[in-house]
Formats: C-alpha cells, sequence, structure tokens
C-alpha cells in the first residue's frame, strides 16, 4: 500500500493533461448461432477498430520499461487483469489509477460448450499503470469494483513514462470484459523472443507465441 500511495504522489506530479477523456466500453461476445466447436480471429468493435489497426501490439510492459524513449507518446496496446483501482484530484479533476496484470492472449474468438470465448494464458509480462481522466464519480464507483470483479481489461493509450517501475499509460480507449466471457484455466503460453529478447512476429506482423501447455478441456459453463 505505502509503495502504491508512493506511485500516486508521483504521478500527481507529473503534469498530466486533463484534455483527454477516457472513454470506456462494456465488451461482449455474440454466442449465437455457434453451437459447435469454431475459432476465429478476433474481430474488434467498429469503434475500437482503428485503435487496434495503428496500435503498437508487440510492446509489453518489460518492453516499455527497457525501451522508455522508443515508445514514448505512442499508441500502445495491452491486456490485462484489474488488479487494484486508486484516485485522487489534480485541479479539481478526477483521475483515476488503474492497475493492471499483463496477461497473453492469441487473440483467437474459441466457441464451443463453454461461456468463455477468450482463453488468456495464465501468464504475462508483469504490472502496468493506467491513467484515467475524464471519470465522472458514477464511473469511479463502477471502476472500483473492477478487482472483485475480475475485469479484463483492453486498454488502449499512449505510453508516458515508467514510475516506481511501473510502465504508465494514458488511456484513450479501455473495453472491459466480465469474467464470465475468459478463462486462464484452459491454456498457458508465452511470448516468443529471440535471443535479443525482442519480440517475433510472423510474415503479418502478429505476436507470436511459444511454450504452449493444455490445461483441461473446456466444458459446459464456466471453467473456473
Amino acid at each position: 500500500m505505502k509503495k502504491l500511495l508512493t506511485l500516486i504522489a508521483l504521478l500527481a506530479n507529473t503534469g498530466v493533461s486533463h484534455a483527454q477523456t477516457t472513454a470506456l466500453h462494456h465488451g461482449q461476445f455474440n454466442k449465437k448461432g455457434k453451437p459447435f466447436m469454431s475459432s476465429r480471429s478476433y474481430k474488434p468493435d467498429d469503434w475500437e477498430k482503428p485503435y487496434f489497426d495503428n496500435s503498437i501490439k508487440t510492446a509489453f510492459p518489460s518492453d516499455l520499461i527497457k525501451f522508455p524513449e522508443k515508445y514514448k507518446d505512442k499508441l500502445i496496446h495491452l491486456i490485462g487483469v484489474t488488479d487494484s483501482v486508486y484516485a485522487d484530484t489534480l485541479d479539481n479533476s478526477l483521475i483515476v489509477r488503474v492497475l493492471l496484470d499483463n496477461k497473453f492472449w492469441d487473440y483467437t474468438e474459441d466457441y464451443s460448450i463453454q461461456d468463455e470465448v477468450m482463453f488468456v494464458s495464465e501468464k504475462g509480462d508483469g504490472k502496468f499503470l493506467v491513467t484515467l481522466t475524464g471519470i465522472t464519480p458514477e464511473q469511479f464507483e463502477s471502476l472500483k469494483r473492477f478487482p472483485e470483479e475480475k475485469k479484463l481489461l483492453l486498454v488502449y493509450g499512449n505510453f508516458k513514462e515508467t514510475v516506481d517501475n511501473y510502465p504508465v499509460i494514458t488511456a484513450q480507449q479501455i473495453k472491459f470484459i466480465d469474467y464470465e466471457w475468459y478463462s486462464e484455466k484452459i491454456f498457458s503460453y508465452e511470448v516468443k523472443r529471440d535471443e535479443e529478447g525482442n519480440v517475433e512476429t510472423d510474415k503479418k506482423g502478429k505476436v507470436q507465441t511459444t511454450n504452449f501447455h493444455f490445461f483441461k478441456i473446456a466444458g459446459r459453463g464456466q471453467n473456473k
């Protein structure tokens, strides 16, 4: 707790611009018409597609920490499970900080008898901090429940700096996914890196995965 309070105090003095307003979107999947086992590549929502297409998806928390100048102010896309939510005020504006535990995902929607569509890896690349501005008190009350509700967030925002060894992203758009739609209990995999530690991609620029482990067959209902 002391570490996080120190982090918030440091962030309050970084001159965060309040012109940016974070948009929050409730993400859902439509399983209607998919009674049999099938998979497809992730299909972003219409509002999400330009952010998904134009954001950097090959920079994970450790990369942002290692190469801060390379990624500074760049549009970054990261996925994470909500760890904790905090807020303070600066210039009469509510500033919300969300600490996330990064998770790997192969961007595949998996449909079968199970409820979940996202088989997220139990592994990730560490924690990162997201700053949300333009949040109303009502939205903050909802956000405060995200850790206990185990919300998964798809974050699109600009990397600003590293504070207390956490990469800090100023969010532009956030898509939050309910616990019912994802599981970490089916597969485990990691991002593939070369000998120099750089993320490896295929010919289409998609991040490659490695060290794949299968835990169990997805069953009817939820696999928690």
